[in-house]
């Protein structure tokens, strides 16, 4: 893999983690609701519309090629706007 298809990839992860953090606090009525049942399908379809997209994406930009520093750039972006929330927040 070239340079330049690392560098979007990273940089896609960064940003992907940012999008799904925000995609969870959208939905979290729905992933943290009182009844079992729609807790249980409520989190499955996130997480799967969450993996597919992201391998969809991953897909057509390098074949789906998953490396151990996608995972670090997704939870780099996750946790990147789970700090500047807590801060507008205040």
């Amino acid at each position: 893999m070239n340079l330049e298809t690392q560098i979007i990839t990273l940089l896609f992860s960064f940003l992907y983690g940012i999008f799904f953090s925000l995609f969870v606090n959208v939905n979290h009525k729905i992933i943290y609701n009182a009844k079992k049942w729609i807790r249980l399908l409520g989190t499955f379809l996130v997480v799967l519309i969450s993996v597919l997209s992201y391998f969809l994406i991953l897909r057509y930009i390098n074949n789906a090629a998953f490396h151990p520093y996608c995972l670090i750039m997704l939870i780099g972006g996750y946790y990147l706007e789970q700090v500047i929330a807590k801060r507008f927040k205040k």
